[in-house]
């Protein structure tokens, strides 16, 4: 298996670099407008976006990317744009999401991240989660394990729900879905739940606080960094169906143990 250390390592330097312009930009004050989504955007996070890519592409000219602003490589803005498609084999692409949980970054509220993942042949293999705010990054390669500014990490081994922590975003989706009753009952039977959401979220399952992660809906800019970090600290990442893709619309990160527990409750 080829090793995606070294793209690894000069996207965490990237990433970290990019700090200096979301942070530059935190708690201030900022023109927020709205996509057709709804969903809001800001200078910053487009200017990120564009340090991130171009960066990246002067290391790796012959990568494609994808980012939640601006789309493929440099294209049209969101009323152009297209969420990307899993790609096929002998293509490498950068998938980011600037500012995950802009609207907590707006507010001036430390729960926001940026976001890069590796995808080869269709497959994540690598992936970053900055949380500038808390002064901390995730970054995880394939096969080489999921670490925390240089700690290695893993996720809990708590076997019942009974006895797991449950975090979740998005209350309003699963309101009226096929998936509210699941997830009310899965809610019900935990120890705890709380509704943290975006990349902040996920960041309890790596760090072992928290059993599962349940995200009722995601892009795959939101998750593909996401996706490795899991993996290698010894979770499952899948969508509600149990499939191990960024691309179903619906993310769930929880611990090997209870994973296949959780499908089956949110699916009955």
């Amino acid at each position: 298996m080829r090793s995606f250390l070294g793209e690894l390592e000069f996207a965490v330097k990237v990433v970290k670099a990019s700090e200096r312009i979301t942070l530059g930009y935190f708690s201030k004050k900022l023109r927020v407008n709205y996509k057709s989504d709804q969903s809001p955007v800001t200078i910053a996070d487009k200017e990120c976006e564009k340090f991130l890519e171009r960066e990246l592409s002067k290391k790796y000219p012959n990568h494609r990317f994808f980012g939640e602003e601006f789309g493929e490589s440099q294209g049209a803005e969101d009323s152009k744009k297209k969420a990307p498609e899993q790609l096929s084999a002998g293509s490498t692409r950068w998938i980011i999401d600037p500012i995950d949980g802009t609207r907590n970054f707006t507010r001036g509220i430390p729960y926001w991240g940026t976001l890069c993942g590796l995808e080869h042949d269709g497959e994540i293999v690598a992936g970053v989660m900055s949380l500038p705010a808390l002064k901390k990054i995730y970054y995880a390669s394939k096969g080489h394990g999921a670490f925390c500014n240089g700690k290695r990490m893993k996720v809990s081994r708590v076997r019942e729900i009974e006895k797991s922590t449950v975090v979740f975003g998005g209350l309003n989706y699963f309101i009226g879905s096929k998936y509210e009753s699941g997830f009310v009952n899965i809610v019900k039977s935990s120890y705890h739940d709380r509704g943290f959401g975006d990349c902040f979220g996920y960041s309890f399952v790596v760090d072992g606080l928290a059993e599962a992660m349940i995200d009722p809906i995601v892009s795959p800019w939101d998750v593909a960094a996401i996706k490795p970090i899991i993996e290698e600290a010894g979770g499952i990442f899948t969508d509600f169906e149990g499939n191990p893709t960024i691309y179903g619309r619906t993310g769930l990160a929880a611990n090997r143990y209870l994973h296949e527990t959780i499908i089956k409750r949110m699916t009955e």
